[in-house]
């Protein structure tokens, strides 16, 4: 293929000629766009809908505001779409036209290569390439970039050369099917947004008990970075304790007691989650007394208080 004799010619790190560009100047466009500049690669800049965002990410980066789809896609040789997830389709259509013997890339978590439709037609080829972090602004995220995890899904030909680009700048890569790009991005959302509810919901409850909101984040972030650690260190099944893996059904009706409704209904669905963790660590044990708490009827009746 043309495009990969021409624009990953390079084996140096930092010496690649590829110039790389942005369509849309969000937070995830200038965070990787300062990242990749920091790592030695040649950024070009951004276009956007927004002016004033692609002129604030050109001055940011030192790079270019290009007034156009087509301008920025002519002057450059890999282009990421980072505009919201529900864009990446409209965009593309738009840019289409101009693109020949391209690297297109975006970098949602959900969608995968597929959504570039029609690409074969344009000789160029699509992947989708997930930071697996959260990117929070545009200002400093990019510096943690570093230590991140990028997960590269798309056209096999030149696939192996994507992730030479990453892990040349350092970073860990994994290859990832289209067919498991939304599994991947559930069990993201899980890990990460999904905790910051179940972080919020025991932050409420602290401050019905009387702690103030410092005290509240503090002593149950202290609680909860131990608890990943040991995580981290021993898995799920070795670090579990707690009520549930004690087998304590009283313990955690009066959990459900003090509960309100909301808040019941995601109780009961973790702990579910953490008897079928608890098993596993105590194949002998017997949970039958627990596994009562959760029958339907006595869950209902609970929700009901």
């Amino acid at each position: 293929m043309l495009v990969k004799e021409s624009v990953f010619c390079s084996t140096k790190k930092g010496e690649d000629r590829m110039q790389i560009s942005f369509i849309g100047a969000g937070k995830v466009g200038v965070s990787l766009g300062k990242y990749f500049i920091s790592k030695g690669r040649k950024v070009g800049g951004y276009y956007s809908l927004s002016p004033e965002s692609a002129a604030w990410a050109a001055n940011f980066t030192h790079t270019k505001q290009y007034q156009s789809i087509k301008e920025i896609i002519s002057s450059s040789d890999m282009i990421f779409f980072t505009v919201p997830d529900d864009r990446i389709r409209e965009v593309w259509e738009s840019a289409r036209p101009y693109t020949h013997g391209k690297i297109i890339a975006h970098c949602s978590g959900i969608h995968s290569s597929n959504i570039f439709s029609d690409i074969d037609r344009t000789g160029s080829m699509a992947y989708s390439i997930h930071p697996l972090c959260a990117i929070s602004d545009r200002e400093t995220s990019w510096q943690a970039l570093g230590d991140v995890l990028f997960t590269i899904e798309g056209d096999a030909r030149n696939i192996s050369n994507i992730q030479d680009m990453f892990t040349q700048m350092g970073n860990r890569t994994c290859f990832i099917s289209a067919e498991n790009k939304i599994k991947y991005h559930a069990a993201a959302s899980l890990a990460s947004n999904h905790m910051t509810a179940v972080f919020f919901m025991a932050q409420k409850l602290f401050l019905e008990c009387g702690f103030t909101e410092q005290q509240a984040n503090e002593e149950l972030y202290r609680l909860a970075k131990g608890n990943l650690e040991n995580i981290h260190a021993q898995g799920c099944i070795a670090s579990l304790t707690g009520p549930v893996e004690r087998g304590d059904k009283n313990t955690v009706q009066k959990h459900l007691d003090a509960l309100n409704a909301d808040m019941k209904k995601a109780y009961l669905e973790n702990a579910k989650q953490l008897l079928e963790i608890a098993e596993q660590k105590n194949p002998d044990r017997d949970y039958a007394a627990m596994k009562e708490v959760f029958m339907p009827t006595k869950i209902e009746k609970s929700c009901e208080k």
